[in-house]
């Protein structure tokens, strides 16, 4: 059964996951979850910001992103099992999840940029290595943090959004949100079929 918890409580078991196989106390660990309720996730070195909304700092990096409706996984495992590289990494969970996708009909484009584009708060602005978009919508988040042995990889995928609450939260124009973002219900996939890709593909 999937786990739905606040994000403080979601973003300390992947911290604590990540430590405990960096130092010898854990096992890899892949998590899917969602979120108890709508709460805004930073990269740890971005600065809080003010928002209607719970704001928890998560141990990888990237952009602000809102959740509440969006489907999250969390890969923690040894580096050496996926590649010792940023590059290497995502591209192993891209391709994995691309593949995933497609075999439910959707295709999607893996991004190669290694760096943000730009200067924007928010993580969908501008899609980034590993990340996945359809038509250049961004459709699945990603953001990294690696140690010594051991790397935390956090996922969200986009299963419905509330664009005009959405709006609302973050001050974002609602029509540059739909040009940004693709939700999994717009291409046809159901929550069932989101959990099936991301079972496959992690």
């Amino acid at each position: 059964m999937i786990e739905v918890r606040t994000g403080f409580e979601n973003m300390k078991i992947d911290q604590d996951n990540l430590l405990a196989l960096e130092e010898g106390r854990g096992k890899p660990v892949k998590r899917i979850y969602m979120w108890s309720e709508p709460t805004i996730s930073i990269g740890y070195s971005q600065k809080p910001r003010e928002f209607s909304v719970p704001v928890v700092k998560r141990p990888t990096g990237g952009g602000a992103l809102l959740h509440g409706w969006d489907i999250s996984f969390s890969i923690v495992d040894y580096k050496s099992n996926w590649g010792k590289s940023f590059s290497e990494i995502y591209k192993k969970l891209s391709q994995r999840l691309a593949d995933a996708f497609g075999s439910m009909g959707v295709s999607v484009e893996i991004c190669k940029n290694k760096g943000v584009q730009g200067d924007s708060y928010y993580c969908f602005f501008f899609p980034s290595l590993g990340e996945l978009t359809v038509n250049g919508r961004k459709l699945v988040a990603c953001a990294m943090r690696t140690l010594k042995r051991a790397f935390l990889l956090h996922g969200s995928v986009f299963l419905d959004l509330d664009y005009a609450m959405a709006s609302k939260i973050i001050g974002v124009p609602e029509d540059e949100l739909r040009r940004r973002i693709v939700c999994a219900q717009e291409l046809g996939l159901s929550k069932e079929d989101v959990l099936q890709v991301l079972s496959q593909g992690l």
